[in-house]
């Protein structure tokens, strides 16, 4: 798939990165999308800000397209007739990461209808944290009253995954760096916050059937210690180290117990997006879960809003209104 035709050569807005810009970030013309067979295309009217995409930014020439997470309108349906109609409100992950325009291009499969009562501005809060957080924690097994660690517990993915192990009867404790979210996190339901930096804390809590990181480095390594027998760790992200000096002796220790890499792009090649996206939709529209979004902006203000998520200034979900 293209965002660029000769035959049309129509420009619409979008971000792209500019060297010289807030953030490396900036509002310019671009070709519009040229849909494959399997593909829709969204006049996009909202998208939320992840941090690993702004990271990434920050080394891309200039000119490359950004965003992975958007809500919109179905202005054209895919050529062989999947997915929703013309007029549908929809959200979608674009793995390709050119989401922040005017109108994209969308595999039918990637993208799931908004139901009454979701806001576009909720449902863009969903893709990437939502689905790594759900499809994550999926991967261990017999959470029902086990005792579930999850790191990092007070960004995007981190309150998602408190919502959705507590859902799943887990007593879920939640580590942060800093207490000024102790409060949220107990809202969302973990049973423990646990203030911790370094990870000695996160050992002296106890033992855990399941550990769901974001953090990685020591805080990793000493989280392994505690693993229970035939317990799993799911390691998404390294936001303190992307290295881990793991205790192969406490690994061994736990038996059958296993430490995993989860990326989003590679589940969503054998989960489709849409089944994910569905449920959580479905659980934000019942009010079992909610996407914390922390601060709204246009996107005229992207090198402002990125830069505060960048900075950690931000906690939850940013989004922005394309207009």
């Amino acid at each position: 798939m293209s965002d660029a035709t000769i035959e049309n050569p129509t420009v619409q807005q979008a971000i792209v990165v500019d060297p010289d810009a807030p953030s490396r970030l900036t509002l310019k013309g671009v070709l519009p999308p040229a849909p494959g067979p399997d593909e829709l295309v969204m006049r996009v009217v909202a998208a939320s800000l992840n941090r690993g995409e702004l990271r990434a930014a920050q080394s891309k020439p200039a000119g490359a397209r950004i965003g992975w997470d958007v809500a919109g309108i179905v202005e054209q349906a895919a050529e062989d007739g999947s997915g929703p109609a013309v007029g549908a409100r929809v959200v979608g992950f674009l793995p390709q990461a050119n989401g922040w325009s005017l109108r994209v291009a969308a595999t039918t499969r990637y993208v799931a209808e908004i139901p009454e009562g979701v806001s576009d501005e909720d449902a863009a809060a969903l893709p990437v944290a939502g689905l790594t957080a759900l499809y994550g924690l999926e991967r261990a097994s017999r959470l029902l009253g086990a005792r579930v660690l999850i790191t990092g517990a007070s960004g995007g993915v981190g309150l998602f995954a408190v919502q959705l192990a507590h859902a799943m009867g887990a007593h879920v404790v939640a580590q942060v760096r800093r207490d000024t979210h102790a409060d949220v996190l107990s809202a969302a339901g973990a049973a423990e916050v646990i203030v911790d930096d370094d990870g000695d804390q996160v050992v002296a809590s106890g033992s855990y059937r399941a550990i769901f990181d974001g953090v990685g480095g020591p805080l990793l390594a000493k989280a392994l210690m505690r693993l229970e027998t035939g317990g799993t760790a799911i390691a998404y992200g390294v936001t303190a180290s992307p290295s881990a000096n793991v205790s192969l002796g406490a690994l061994l220790g736990s038996g059958s117990g296993r430490l995993e890499g989860f990326n989003l792009y590679h589940e969503s090649r054998v989960l489709p997006p849409t089944q994910g996206l569905e449920r959580l939709l479905r659980l934000v529209a019942e009010g079992r879960l909610k996407t914390h979004i922390e601060r709204t902006a246009d996107w005229s203000e992207i090198g402002e809003l990125a830069t505060a998520v960048l900075e950690r200034e931000i906690h939850g979900k940013a989004v922005m209104n394309i207009s």
